[in-house]
């Protein structure tokens, strides 16, 4: 039986508030329950801030606002700060989970050498409400750097990582990129 450890789950927000309530419901509905919401709000001016206080009943939900808005990267360096788990995971505020995406993923850090998690993901359009698979093929598994740097097919949503692997890197995510900062960092 594996240990039940704390899931920091990064939620940065700018203007996020068309989609937030079901990135948020989609980790409280979540199977695995021992997960701790931090959410980063980059000065939004929509009504983003409060629709994640409307959940301030959930002590698993923490709220921050940035002194001053910055990029993504640099955002999501902040709430990492901010994060109290083992492990990492990153939802944005545009995306959300399956219930059994935390249950399913977190069994395979049984192996001690394991360090980031990571599975497909469902794009859904918008317009004509049709989803499809990121990624047909099976997924590569093992030590996947060289094929990362081949083929890169890893969705941030998709992420676990364990805290001791991130923080070996001793660096996060690289401030001088906006949006694919989590390029850089897999």
């Amino acid at each position: 039986m594996h240990k039940i450890q704390l899931v920091s789950i990064i939620m940065n927000c700018y203007n996020g508030a068309k989609y937030l309530r079901e990135a948020i419901d989609s980790v409280i509905a979540q199977t695995y329950q021992n997960w701790e919401i931090i959410f980063w709000d980059n000065q939004s001016t929509d009504s983003s801030s409060e629709i994640i206080q409307s959940y301030s009943d959930d002590e698993r939900i923490k709220y921050f606002l940035a002194p001053k808005h910055s990029n993504l990267s640099e955002a999501r360096n902040f709430a990492i700060g901010k994060s109290s788990g083992e492990f990492f995971a990153f939802l944005d505020v545009d995306d959300w989970w399956d219930s059994k995406k935390l249950e399913k993923q977190m069994p395979f850090f049984e192996d001690q050498e394991v360090g980031l998690v990571y599975g497909n993901y469902w794009y859904v359009d918008e317009k004509t409400c049709i989803q499809y698979t990121n990624y047909r093929n099976k997924l590569p598994s093992g030590y996947l750097t060289d094929v990362f740097l081949k083929n890169y097919c890893v969705g941030l949503l998709s992420i676990i990582i364990k805290k001791k692997a991130f923080d070996s890197l001793n660096y996060g995510f690289n401030s001088s990129y906006h949006i694919i900062g989590d390029f850089d960092l897999t």
